[in-house]
C-alpha cells in the first residue's frame, strides 16, 4: 500500500527510524551482491547514455539537433562536427534505450537494497545539467518556437494572433532565424509561458541562440529545483530517496526531454508538483484539512502551472478535491488559482482561449495509438468526433485509477488524485509528446514503488525515440527513413496502446503492488547510480 512497506513515504507520517550512517560497515554490500552489480550496471548505463546525449548536442546541427546560429564562445556551445544522419540517429536511439535500461536496473537494485553514493550522484547530476544547459537543444525545435512567440510579444503583437510565419514575413531578425515548423500556428501556451518567452526574448536580443540559451538555463534550474525538493522530501528514507532520484534526477529520459530538449514542461511540472507538495495536512486521515495559508500557496503554484500549459488543469481538480474537507481551504486554493490564471488571460484577450479550445483538440501526434484505429480506413487526419471518444476514454481511465490505485501519501492528499487524472490524460489523449511525461515522473517519484513505474518507463523509451528526429525536416537515406518510420508509426503507437490497456487491466485486477524481493543484505553505500 502507498505510505507503508518498503519504499514508503517516510518522514510524512510522523516519527521514523533514524537512517543508518552511510559509513556503517554492517550496511556495506557483499562483494558479489546482486544489488551491487545491478547498481553498477545502472550507473554505467546512465553515464554512457548522458555522455552520448551530450556528444550529439556538442556535434551541432544534425537530424537530431536543429540549426541555430553558432555564437562561440557564448552558449549555446557546439562544434561543427557534421554528424551523418545515420550516426546522429543511431547514437541518440542507443542513448535513449541505454538510459531506460539503466533506470530499470537501478530501480531493481534499490528494491534489493542498493543505495547510491549521494555525493557522487549530486556531483554527476549537477555537471550533467550544467553541460546540457550550455548546449543547443536536441530532439525538438520547440524552444525556437518559444523564441518566436516571445519576440512577437516583445515587439507589441499578440502571439495568440500573429504567427511565426508573419514574424518572418516582416523581416524580423528572430523570425528569419526560426524553424520552418509550426510557422502558421499562433501560440497554444499559457500566459505565464508567454511571459517567460518575453523575458528571454528581451534578454536574448536579436540572436535566437541567446533567447534559446536563457530558456535552457531557466528550465535546467526548474529541473534542479524539483530534484532538490524530492531529495529533501525523502531525506529520512534512503530507499525512497534513491528511487525518486532514479525516476527524475538521474533519469536520462527526463534530462533529455526537459533540459536537453529545452521544454517548458519542466517549468510547468515544477510549479505543479511544488503546489501539490505544499498542500500538506497537519495530520493524517480522511478528515484531515489543509491549512488555508497552504491552500492559498498551493493554488498560486498550481494555477501558475496551468497558466504555463492548459493540460495541467487536472492538477487544479486534484487540489480542489484535496481541500474538500474545509471551506476555507477550498476558497483559499480557488483564490490562488484565479490570481495566477485569470489576469494573464485577460491581458492576452479572447484569442488565447479561442486557440486553446479550438485548435489544441484538433491534432493527433504521428505516434498516437489512435492512428492504429482510423488510419487503416483511409483517414489521413483526425476523424470528426475523435476527441469525444478520447475524452470519454480519459474519464473512464481516470475513474478506474481513482478507484483502484493504492492509497496515496497520508499527509499529501492531492498526490493520488493528481496521478489518476494526469495519467489518464497521458495514456489516452491523442495529442502527446514524450516531454509531457515530466509531470508523471514527478508524481511517481513522490509515492512508493508500484507497477506504474514500469508502465511509464517502458512507454517513455519508444516515445522518446519517435520524437528524437520528429521535428527536423531533412531527407534521410531510404533505410533510415524506414527505421524512423517504424519507430514512430509502428513501435511507439503499439507500446502506447499496450501500456494504456495494461493500466486498465491492472486497475481491474488491483495488481499495482510490486512483489517484494527476497531478503538480501542491505547495501547503503554503493558507488553506483551516480
Amino acid at each position: 500500500m502507498y505510505g507503508s512497506g518498503r519504499g514508503g513515504v517516510a518522514g510524512l507520517t510522523g516519527t521514523v527510524p533514524r537512517a543508518p550512517r552511510l559509513v556503517s560497515p554492517e550496511w556495506l554490500p557483499a562483494a558479489k551482491s546482486r544489488s551491487g552489480i545491478l547498481g553498477w550496471v545502472a550507473a554505467t548505463d546512465i553515464a554512457i547514455s548522458l555522455l552520448l546525449m551530450i556528444f550529439v548536442c556538442v556535434a551541432g546541427p544534425s537530424l537530431v539537433v536543429p540549426v541555430i546560429p553558432r555564437t562561440w564562445p557564448i552558449p549555446p556551445l557546439w562544434l561543427p562536427l557534421h554528424l551523418s544522419q545515420a550516426t546522429s540517429v543511431s547514437l541518440i536511439y542507443f542513448a535513449i534505450v541505454l538510459g531506460g535500461v539503466g533506470v530499470a536496473c537501478g530501480l531493481v537494485a534499490v528494491r534489493r537494497g542498493a543505495r547510491p553514493n549521494l555525493r557522487l550522484l549530486a556531483a554527476g547530476v549537477i555537471v550533467a545539467i550544467i553541460v546540457l544547459a550550455l548546449l543547443p537543444p536536441g530532439g525538438s525545435t520547440d524552444s525556437l518556437s518559444y523564441a518566436a512567440y516571445g519576440r512577437i510579444a516583445l515587439i507589441g503583437h499578440n502571439p495568440y494572433v500573429m504567427t511565426p510565419a508573419q514574424l518572418r514575413a516582416i523581416g524580423d531578425p528572430i523570425g528569419l532565424q526560426t524553424t520552418r515548423n509550426w510557422q502558421t500556428d499562433p501560440s497554444l501556451y499559457g500566459p505565464v509561458a508567454i511571459a517567460v518567452d518575453w523575458v528571454a526574448a528581451k534578454v536574448g536580443g536579436i540572436t535566437i541562440s541567446y533567447t534559446v540559451e536563457w530558456l535552457k538555463l531557466l528550465f535546467a534550474l526548474a529541473f534542479g529545483v524539483i530534484a532538490l525538493v524530492l531529495d529533501r522530501l525523502f531525506r529520512c528514507d534512503p530507499a525512497a530517496r534513491a528511487r525518486a532520484h532514479l525516476l527524475w534526477t538521474v533519469n536520462p529520459l527526463m534530462l533529455w526531454a526537459v533540459v536537453g530538449g529545452d521544454h517548458i514542461d519542466g517549468l510547468g511540472a515544477g510549479l505543479g508538483i511544488l503546489g501539490l507538495l505544499v498542500a500538506r495536512t497537519a495530520t493524517a486521515g480522511p478528515s484531515a484539512r489543509i491549512p488555508p495559508a497552504r491552500a492559498l500557496a498551493a493554488g498560486l503554484l498550481v494555477g501558475a502551472a496551468i497558466a504555463v500549459k492548459a493540460p495541467y488543469f487536472p492538477l487544479g481538480l486534484a487540489l480542489a478535491w484535496s481541500c474538500r474537507n474545509s471551506i476555507k481551504a477550498t476558497a483559499a486554493a480557488g483564490v490562488g488559482g484565479v490570481v495566477a490564471v485569470v489576469p494573464g488571460y485577460l491581458i492576452a484577450g479572447p484569442a488565447a482561449l479561442k486557440d486553446l479550445l479550438v485548435r489544441s483538440s484538433n491534432l493527433v501526434t504521428f505516434d498516437s495509438f489512435w492512428r492504429l484505429f482510423y488510419s487503416p480506413f483511409g483517414y489521413d487526419s483526425m476523424p470528426r468526433g475523435l476527441e469525444l471518444f478520447a475524452a470519454a476514454g480519459c474519464v473512464v481511465v481516470a475513474a478506474l485509477l481513482a478507484r483502484r490505485l493504492p492509497a496515496g501519501p497520508p499527509r499529501l492528499p492531492a498526490i493520488r488524485p493528481a496521478i489518476a487524472l494526469m495519467l489518464a490524460w497521458l495514456l489516452v489523449w491523442p495529442l502527446q509528446r514524450p516531454w509531457y511525461d515530466a509531470i508523471a515522473f514527478c508524481l511517481l517519484a513522490v509515492v512508493p514503488a508500484s507497477r506504474l513505474d514500469w508502465l511509464m518507463l517502458i512507454r517513455a523509451v519508444p516515445t522518446a525515440m519517435a520524437m528524437a528526429t520528429g521535428y527536423v525536416a531533412r531527407s534521410p537515406a531510404t533505410w533510415l527513413t524506414h527505421v524512423i518510420g517504424f519507430v514512430g508509426s509502428d513501435l511507439s503507437p503499439w507500446i502506447r496502446l499496450g501500456t494504456a490497456l495494461a493500466a486498465v487491466i491492472l486497475c481491474v485486477l488491483g495488481a499495482w503492488t510490486l512483489r517484494q524481493p527476497r531478503a538480501e543484505r542491505p547495501a547503503v553505500e554503493v558507488a553506483a547510480l551516480t
